[in-house]
């Protein structure tokens, strides 16, 4: 094996190590999830998720967000995440949606992309 070679070995195999060390990906695929509850002004700021906490002004704005039940695409454990709620969007509890999840402990919220018709 020539020496160019083997140099390119190591760096399509540290190349793929990289890649492959965050976990998640970073543009993860939409998946299905069902609203547990919508949230609104009314909720206690003691009660909110950090990742709703982090934005309590916009739910005293009126603002809503919902509470968002998924299976994780690679994987058979659910989770919950939370969207803020598109303007013009009526959301409502048990309204099933396709997301790209959020992970609400690095404050990120998840997004709606739209309603799933049954």
């Amino acid at each position: 094996m020539t020496p160019c070679l083997k140099w390119g070995l190591a760096c399509f195999a540290l190349a793929s190590l990289a890649s492959c060390s965050s976990g998640e990906p970073e543009n993860p695929d939409p998946v299905a999830g069902t609203v547990l509850r919508v949230i609104g002004a009314g909720e206690k700021p003691g009660t909110l998720e950090p990742c709703l906490a982090s934005r309590l002004a916009q739910l005293q704005a009126g603002e809503k967000f919902a509470a968002i039940r998924y299976r994780h695409w690679a994987s058979h454990f659910v989770s919950t995440t939370f969207a803020e709620i598109p303007d013009g969007m009526e959301i409502r509890k048990g309204m099933r949606l396709e997301i790209v999840p959020g992970q609400c402990g690095k404050n990120e919220l998840a997004l709606i992309v739209r309603e799933i018709q049954n």
